[in-house]
């Protein structure tokens, strides 16, 4: 095990003496934390160093939440994952009337990401100065292509299975994710992230601009209150996934049912989709990223293995780390 840490942190190391490196890494397996550290600063200003208690925002990470509550609905018969979006909300009628819930959470539906719109920072402060509805505005975006026959990764359709969340079950978004996930696994450090709250613990976003430090700008969305994305930390993260492969948090139906390949991606022929995850050969993987922040969280579930890393420098190459550590662990 002590052979395994030195490894891994020799890789790190390595990585560390051509690059800024800051945030936190954990790599478990079997239950056993084989390593986990902290680099760099949450705050540059104030000089705060990193530890393994802080929290990062995690941005799309977060979609393996959504997904997972919407399975455990569906499971319950609260909803249906094959179930048109207007048959919960009224304001979602009009979308195309081949849209389910599944092409929603498998980035199948065709809806054009909100990220992705021109100008989105004045669209969304326009909007909230107008008092205008961003559910409505969410869904009368582009249809790119009719539901089921593509893939495109979008960021609305995950928004849009948040607010039906929130419909079916009355209950904010952050306190159905607290009752159902976060409370039971005693996940103390993840909540709704919100940058314009005070978090302890919370680590700043950076950037660099003409070779100098700088602090990165919020989210695209701060304007708008929506169900949102979260904040956590590696040790948070860790028990998810360990949960996830014990199947203590879902059930091994629920499993089958998020880690089924519903469709091949656009960007790379070795990857297929889930709900949420990014489906590999061996492994699953999902990625977050927003100005200042990068998250991802990779899982072998055959070898009972969970690298995650959360940095708040936007430019750290979490690719490079993975590889040299999957090549390390014979992954």
């Amino acid at each position: 095990m002590d052979n395994v840490w030195d490894e891994i942190n020799k890789i790190v190391e390595n990585y560390k003496v051509q690059n800024h490196l800051s945030g936190t890494l954990l790599v478990s397996q079997d239950g056993k934390v084989l390593f986990e550290k902290a680099y760099g600063k949450a705050n540059m200003q104030f000089g705060v160093e990193n530890t393994l208690e802080m929290k990062f925002f995690i941005a799309s990470v977060t979609k393996m939440f959504i997904a997972a509550a919407a399975i455990k609905l569906h499971e319950e018969s609260s909803i249906n994952l094959h179930a048109h979006p207007g048959i919960y909300i009224d304001t979602l009628k009009h979308v195309h009337h081949k849209i389910t819930l599944h092409h929603l959470i498998s980035h199948t539906s065709g809806l054009y990401d909100i990220y992705a719109i021109p100008n989105i920072r004045y669209e969304m402060s326009k909007l909230n100065n107008e008092k205008g509805d961003f559910l409505n505005y969410l869904s009368n975006q582009e249809q790119l292509f009719v539901p089921g026959v593509g893939w495109k990764y979008n960021s609305t359709g995950f928004i849009i299975m948040g607010y039906i969340l929130e419909a079916v079950t009355g209950k904010p978004f952050e306190t159905l994710l607290n009752e159902i996930f976060f409370n039971p696994l005693n996940m103390k450090s993840t909540g709704l992230h919100n940058p314009r709250q005070i978090v302890v613990n919370r680590a700043y976003g950076y950037t660099i601009e003409n070779g100098e430090f700088r602090n990165a700008d919020y989210d695209k969305l701060v304007e708008i209150e929506a169900p949102g994305e979260l904040y956590s930390t590696v040790r948070d993260l860790n028990i998810w996934c360990e949960a996830i492969l014990n199947e203590t948090i879902l059930s091994r139906a629920s499993g089958d049912i998020m880690f089924t390949p519903y469709a091949s991606v656009d960007f790379d022929p070795k990857f297929k989709y889930g709900y949420g995850w990014f489906l590999g050969e061996n492994f699953r993987w999902i990625p977050g990223g927003s100005p200042g922040y990068k998250a991802d969280v990779w899982q072998f579930p055959e070898k009972k293995v969970n690298i995650i890393m959360l940095w708040n420098y936007e430019k750290v190459n979490s690719y490079v780390l993975f590889e040299r550590i999957r090549n390390l662990l014979n992954l």
